[in-house]
């Protein structure tokens, strides 16, 4: 299970004012397994959401949308979970690590590849990431 201690130990690696994402890293704790143990987490941005709007009204209203995503890596598989602007969770899914590949790598951005398709994922923080890729390729090669 994932303790509290672990999630306190990720929030502390949240990138100085973006604290709103720990909602989405205790939310992980509700969606752990029994014997799942959380390695790292990354924030970056939902590769499903689109800015379009021009108008205050529009852009308030995309702030609505799911806009970042939470990466987290644990012991068994990697954790997306949605977030609104405000950091809070907005559902989740999860990715096995048998099959996953890591496409490609950069300073903010990784592409992941399994059976059901390919994600890329930006605008990722680039305090978090190094660690964050360590830990999931460490698991993608066992």
């Amino acid at each position: 299970m994932i303790t509290a201690e672990q999630t306190a130990r990720e929030k502390a690696r949240l990138p100085r004012g973006w604290g709103r994402f720990g909602k989405a890293v205790d939310y992980l704790a509700e969606l752990s397994d029994p014997d799942e143990t959380l390695l790292s987490t990354c924030v970056a941005l939902n590769p499903t959401f689109k800015h379009t709007t021009r108008t205050l009204g529009g852009g308030l209203a995309e702030l609505t949308m799911a806009t970042n995503v939470i990466l987290a890596a644990t012991d068994q598989r990697l954790v997306v979970v949605p977030t609104g602007a405000a950091g809070a969770p907005r559902g989740h899914y999860a990715i096995p690590y048998r099959g996953l590949e890591l496409v490609s790598q950069a300073k903010k951005e990784v592409t992941l590849r399994w059976a059901e398709g390919e994600v890329r994922f930006r605008g990722a923080s680039k305090q978090q990431l190094p660690e964050f890729l360590e830990m999931l390729t460490a698991h993608l090669s066992t």
